[in-house]
């Protein structure tokens, strides 16, 4: 079983590197932001759906944590318009490198918010990840990069604010693919209120154009689904562990699908970045299991 959850873990970090690459080739064969958006949502709902006959108490919990409930999904909705939109204002590499600085926030919350004591290596650790983000952003901070960067930042912000939120829900036992049911339905009837109120949504869309929405779609809800039931298997530390393949694998997949190039000292900034926050994350563990 432990195994499993590995394969599953690993599966999240694959999937989840490779919707930034797809999601950007989609826009550069015709497709919009709102159809991206819409898309992943209805399709993300239509996979999760046939699981709810199967969960217990769905509604009590909902009633009794709906506040929490609702936090989350305004962290997805952050997360979603955010990353999708700096994509076409970015390149993709360096959207989701900016975007996998949330354990940064996460920590920050901990410290400020729940009074926890962080251990002064983790503390360097993310300060490095901070040097290494300017070496990234250096020569992209320029006036038409400011709104992509902006977007990023915010997505970022919304997927901390998910895993914090997500924290409190899971001390109530409350299944994961619970949360999942949720955050797809709240966030398919306002994006599509949204879309349809302020855009022009046109879901009517040429064949290849809809597959190349799809695929990213698609891969959002594996990478979600293997998530989620990787955690119970291997533990939510061990799970984070193994999300650090995003950076790699979207960097990769924009190179080789999207010819974008990252100069020499921005590679060595996102080493800087994605190293920084493995250790951290590794040493964090060790010290909670040793704690415990």
């Amino acid at each position: 079983m432990y195994f499993f959850g590995v394969l599953l873990a690993l599966a999240a970090g694959i999937f989840f590197g490779i919707i930034g690459p797809m999601t950007k080739f989609a826009y550069n064969a015709g497709a919009t932001v709102e159809q991206a958006i819409f898309f992943r949502f209805i399709i993300a709902s239509l996979i999760v759906l046939p699981l709810v006959p199967f969960q217990k108490n769905l509604i009590k919990n909902y009633y009794n944590n709906f506040k929490n409930f609702i936090i989350i999904s305004i962290g997805s909705i952050l997360l979603t318009s955010g990353l999708l939109i700096s994509f076409t204002l970015i390149d993709v590499s360096l959207a989701v490198l900016i975007f996998c600085l949330y354990p940064i926030y996460v920590l920050l919350f901990s410290i400020f918010f729940d009074k926890e004591k962080i251990k002064l290596v983790i503390k360097l650790l993310f300060l490095t990840t901070f040097i290494g983000l300017i070496f990234v952003l250096g020569p992209s901070l320029n006036i038409p990069n400011i709104l992509g960067i902006l977007c990023a930042f915010i997505a970022s912000l919304g997927s901390a604010t998910m895993i914090i939120t997500n924290q409190k829900i899971s001390k109530k036992q409350i299944s994961p693919i619970q949360i999942n049911i949720f955050v797809n339905f709240i966030n398919c009837i306002f994006f599509y209120m949204i879309l349809n109120l302020f855009f022009s949504l046109t879901v009517f869309i040429k064949l290849n154009i809809f597959i190349l929405i799809l695929l990213p779609s698609i891969s959002y809800s594996i990478a979600l689904l293997s998530q989620f039931f990787a955690i119970p298997k291997i533990g939510q530390s061990n799970t984070a562990l193994f999300l650090y393949l995003e950076p790699v694998v979207g960097v990769l997949g924009a190179y080789y699908l999207l010819s974008e190039e990252l100069e020499l000292y921005q590679i060595i900034g996102a080493l800087i970045v994605i190293i920084s926050l493995l250790l951290a994350s590794i040493i964090n563990n060790k010290i909670k299991n040793v704690a415990s």
